[in-house]
């Protein structure tokens, strides 16, 4: 039986009751606009943002820039200041290259410092139709971008010069010159013994300017490279001062507010001063033969185009022009090479040095930043009066160029023999194959300027005495046989005062050098000097040295020839200047200097004992292997023994120490003049 229920119907729904509710329109509205001013405040920070990032790459974009512009400026002003110093350079096809302008724009190229970026570039990075958003990206030209110091460039003045003006304690002190010299000044980077230092400059330099005109006390300017650790260096500060900005030009596009930056460009003429001051690639701290320095004492730093130390050695400071190699027992005021490693600057050493306010004592220009050191060496041709295109063979050398833009020619600028007063020339031999001299030829001034010269010649056999004679004791020149049996031309130094005074030409602050050449020029026997040289070639024999007290401006010889130093030399103490400062219980000596391209010690068959008491350099070039400065050789064989060498070595300190013959060297640095804050 089924049982079913019936269908209950569906019971009907209520109806809701209505909620009550509001809308207003004035809340919306506002939510809107709060919402509204959120979105624009975002957008414009955004904005902000964005255009801060884009000052902050224009700003990085124009420093990188300047940076490179200013390295690449350092390189070329020293170049161009040698051209200027050329024979004929003052020739307008020559000239116009040489200016300030020129100078700028080649910066420019060779920085690419004013080159937008290359089509060729932008298709290599995939953005061939990319739009170009780099406003700055335009290209520079020096005569929008640089003015001198007060905002102009006039025809005559690219720049602004450090010549003819008053010394301010914002510039370094100033040089004088000519009218002339100092309008072409600002046209063309001169270097001249025509710059001096006069009156304007006293006070502002270390030393007095009537007794140092050219190479005063100056102050050493603070960067990463350090020829002479200390507040001041004997130089010659050229300077010039010129105003940068690269922002300028596209401002009206940019909208950049940027600061003009004053930029000092010094280039220093430092002779050399230091202990040792290698030109070359030089070698420090042993012998030859392996053994170390045992006798040789250092006070002070030491420079060379390369360096290289070798066994157990110790110095203050080391300067390179390229690289320095460090032994690991060597200790550069307290910096070892143990710690370093052979390359100091691979480390972090210097670096770390910085951090603690200490000046890293191991520097090298090439990690210099906007420096450039260039030592002055022309090799063997220093040595050699017959070499450039400045000598006078007749009459001697004139400082004057040949119609060049400087009044100082380079070849009398670089090279020490043409810039001796006094000339003792080998104008004849016995023959081609013996060079005993037969006939000398002598140049002196006969005024105390310098400005006139007097010349005569003795030949043997006529007016040249023998050794032996009663006028050969007097005369300083002679022909003798070495120990070892090999020709010499004999010079005695002290002699040279009383011959001269004898001629009415006494004056050894104006005849106090002298160069030593055969004139190989105008007479066929005669053959030149070579390096090395052999035994049985002619040779200089020095003598009569020991008392230089009456060259009280030093003494100077330069020679090709090689130079046997037979008996002491300088050893007669004489009163310092009353401006010079000495240390307790030392005496000084008048300055000396000898150049010749190869030196022995002693005229015997014997090795001598060799103490060396001052400065050693040398001008070898483009060597491979290193120059060992240390080995000091004597006796028939040429030998080096280190038992029999010693050698207190310092640095020169007082511009009257500095013989009148010097090796010298340029810094050409470019620092920002930071604007002094009035109150």
């Amino acid at each position: 039986m089924n049982l079913t229920h019936p269908h209950r119907p569906t019971p009907p729904r209520r109806p809701c009751a209505p909620q009550p509710g509001f809308a207003s329109l004035l809340t919306v509205i506002s939510v809107g606009i709060g919402l509204l001013l959120i979105l624009i405040s975002m957008y414009r920070d955004t904005v902000e943002s964005q255009n801060t990032q884009k000052d902050h790459a224009l700003r990085a974009d124009y420093q990188q820039r300047e940076e490179a512009f200013l390295r690449a400026l350092t390189n070329i002003i020293p170049n161009k200041a040698m051209l200027c110093m050329q024979n004929d350079s003052r020739n307008w096809s020559t000239r116009k290259n040489l200016d300030w302008s020129t100078i700028f724009d080649e910066a420019m190229v060779l920085s690419n410092a004013n080159a937008p970026l290359d089509s060729s570039k932008s298709d290599d990075l995939g953005l061939p139709s990319a739009r170009n958003a780099n406003i700055a990206n335009s290209t520079f030209s020096y005569s929008a971008t640089i003015k001198n110091l007060d905002g102009e460039s006039s025809t005559w003045e690219e720049v602004t010069t450090g010549t003819n003006v008053s010394a301010s304690s914002e510039y370094p002190p100033p040089l004088t010159c000519s009218n002339r010299n100092n309008r072409w000044d600002g046209r063309y980077p001169l270097v001249s013994h025509k710059k001096t230092y006069g009156d304007s400059a006293t006070g502002w330099v270390g030393a007095d300017v009537d007794d140092y005109p050219q190479y005063n006390l100056v102050d050493s300017p603070a960067h990463h490279f350090n020829y002479r650790s200390g507040s001041t260096m004997i130089a010659k500060h050229n300077w010039w001062g010129f105003e940068l900005s690269f922002a300028d030009e596209d401002s009206a596009q940019t909208k950049l507010a940027s600061r003009k930056k004053k930029y000092l460009i010094s280039l220093y003429e430092i002779p050399s001063q230091l202990p040792i001051n290698g030109a070359s690639y030089t070698a420090l701290g042993q012998h030859t033969d392996g053994s170390d320095w045992s006798n040789f004492n250092i006070s002070g730093g030491i420079f060379a185009e390369r360096v290289k130390t070798e066994g157990s050695f110790s110095t203050e400071a080391i300067s390179s022009r390229k690289s320095v190699e460090l032994s690991g027992d060597t200790s550069v005021n307290g910096i070892t090479g143990s710690a370093t490693g052979s390359d100091p600057f691979a480390s972090t050493a210097r670096e770390l040095s910085e951090t603690k306010g200490e000046t890293f004592p191991i520097s090298s220009a090439a990690n210099g930043g906007r420096v450039a050191f260039i030592p002055i060496n022309r090799g063997l041709d220093f040595y050699d009066r017959f070499m450039g295109d400045d000598r006078d063979l007749g009459n001697g050398n004139s400082p004057d160029g040949t119609n060049a833009v400087s009044q100082t020619s380079w070849d009398y600028y670089s090279l020490g023999s043409q810039q001796c007063v006094m000339r003792l020339d080998i104008i004849d031999v016995e023959s081609s194959l013996d060079q005993t001299p037969t006939s000398i030829r002598f140049t002196y001034a006969d005024k105390k300027s310098g400005n006139s010269l007097a010349q005569e010649t003795f030949t043997k056999g006529s007016n040249w005495p023998d050794i032996g004679t009663e006028d050969g004791t007097e005369f300083p020149f002679h022909v003798e046989t070495s120990a070892a049996g090999y020709p010499c031309l004999s010079v005695y130094i002290e002699r040279i005062q009383p011959f001269l005074a004898a001629r009415g030409a006494d004056y050894p602050e104006t005849n106090n050098s002298i160069s030593i050449n055969p004139d190989y020029v105008n007479n066929a026997k005669i053959s030149r000097p070579t390096f090395p040289s052999s035994n049985d070639k002619l040779a200089l024999l020095l003598m009569d040295a020991q008392d230089l007290t009456t060259y009280t401006a030093g003494f100077s010889l330069v020679t090709n020839l090689r130079l046997i130093i037979a008996d002491d030399v300088n050893t007669t103490p004489t009163t310092a200047p009353s401006d010079m400062t000495l240390a307790s219980g030392e005496l000084f000596y008048p300055p000396l200097s000898l150049f010749a391209p190869e030196k022995r010690y002693g005229d015997s068959l014997e090795p001598m004992q060799i103490e060396v008491d001052g400065q050693l350099g040398s001008l070898a070039k483009d060597n491979d292997t290193p120059t060992h400065i240390g080995d000091f050789k004597s006796g028939s064989s040429d030998e080096v023994v280190p038992a029999n060498i010693s050698a207190d070595l310092k640095a020169i300190t007082h511009p009257a120490a500095l013989p009148p013959i010097n090796i010298m060297n340029w810094m050409v640095l470019i620092r920002e003049i930071h604007p002094t804050y009035t109150p």
